[in-house]
């Protein structure tokens, strides 16, 4: 069963490089790397999601050092918390990064007051800037 489940990582991993590499501009190019926010998210595909938490999930685990709230919960409930996340288009320019934590905290139960303050604040960090009138 251990290596079963081994090698499903490992097929999911590759996936993911695969599929990353596939949409990586050509190494000359002075392309801007991709803005992994919520509009960068909803144009993803189920796998490539799939493989996206999982490789978040082995990262954060390796830089941490220890299991954190995201490692907790399973793929499939991050990818739906998120793809609902998204669906605000309040949301959308908040990234990954910032929402996937958020989802986990969803995830755990922490109480709507809390989570509200917390959303208020990531979506004014991540609102363009004001534009200036001349």
């Amino acid at each position: 069963m251990k290596k079963l489940l081994t090698l499903v990582l490992a097929a999911l991993l590759c996936t993911a490089a695969l599929t990353a590499q596939s949409h990586r501009p050509h190494p000359n190019s002075n392309a801007p790397a991709p803005i992994r926010n919520g509009l960068w998210w909803q144009d993803k595909s189920g796998l490539y999601k799939e493989a996206f938490i999982g490789g978040y999930k082995a990262a954060s685990e390796r830089v941490a050092g220890h299991s954190m709230d995201v490692n907790k919960f399973p793929a499939s409930e991050l990818i739906d918390g998120l793809d609902h996340f998204y669906k605000d288009f309040r949301n959308r320019n908040i990234y990954v990064d910032d929402a996937l934590p958020f989802v986990a905290e969803q995830l755990r139960g922490v109480p709507d007051d809390k989570l509200n303050a917390e959303l208020l604040h990531l979506r004014a960090a991540a609102a363009p800037p004001p534009e200036s009138v001349e």
